[in-house]
């Protein structure tokens, strides 16, 4: 005898979840086309979705992605809870040390996700960066920090299905370009990202490698006012030197 099943609101919650799974944010509408869910229908169990912090939205798009409980319960059976409290220390001795905003990120496909946020008690900056949130590798420091630790010939199939849409007016957006930076990222170990995903946000990032094999990437980020260039390099400095310890211990 088939078993009856309730909690047909429940049913379609996970549904929706597992349409946001692979990291990508949507629009209610297209999460009801992949779904089969009505609009309306999909725009309330998100609404509590969002309420119990199982998804997120964006603030500018209103895109949904999920949140950072979902995250935070993935974690728990997956490497990045080791990563989160190998670095623990580490992270936030470099937020003492700059008073800045901190991510951790791990990459993803196409993307990163970031696993850790510590933000500082007097913030001098918003930041639309969230746990479980996921972005693009071209624009931004952390996003390139990991594609300068990738081969070229992956970075070559990266560019040639990845549209490199501007998010800002100072977003890189041709391949020679992104090629080019990637080089001096290579060459400096740390990347900088001025304005390239959010206007007035910088930051500077270096990516976080185990025997050659990306694992991570960790970013300061803070106004642009603020980076001068001798700040910038007491930031660069304090970077570099929590990526050799971290690398020590992975």
């Amino acid at each position: 005898m088939e078993k009856k099943m309730y909690g047909t609101v429940l049913l379609k919650a996970n549904k929706i979840l597992d349409c946001l799974a692979d990291g990508k944010s949507r629009l209610v509408q297209e999460i009801a086309q992949e779904t089969d869910i009505t609009a309306p229908t999909v725009s309330k169990i998100l609404t509590t979705l969002q309420y119990i912090n199982y998804v997120s939205r964006t603030a500018f798009t209103k895109e949904y992605y999920l949140g950072s409980k979902i995250i935070g319960y993935g974690n728990i059976n997956t490497g990045a809870t080791s990563l989160i409290e190998t670095t623990r220390s580490y992270l936030n001795q470099l937020q003492s040390d700059v008073n800045e905003t901190i991510h951790l990120s791990v990459p993803e496909n196409d993307r990163f996700v970031y696993v850790r946020k510590i933000i500082p008690k007097n913030p001098s900056i918003y930041l639309s960066s969230e746990v479980g949130l996921a972005r693009p590798l071209y624009c931004s420091g952390m996003g390139k920090a990991i594609l300068s630790s990738c081969s070229d010939r992956w970075i070559e199939g990266y560019l040639n299905r990845t549209k490199l849409k501007p998010y800002t007016d100072h977003t890189i957006t041709t391949p020679k370009e992104l090629k080019d930076n990637i080089k001096i990222i290579r060459e400096k170990g740390y990347a900088t990202d001025i304005e390239e995903q959010e206007n007035d946000c910088c930051c500077i990032a270096t990516s976080l490698t185990k025997e050659d094999r990306i694992i991570s990437a960790l970013s300061v980020s803070l106004p642009k006012g603020k980076l001068t260039p001798e700040y910038s390099q007491f930031i660069i400095n304090k970077v570099l030197t929590t990526k050799k310890e971290i690398e020590i211990v992975l």
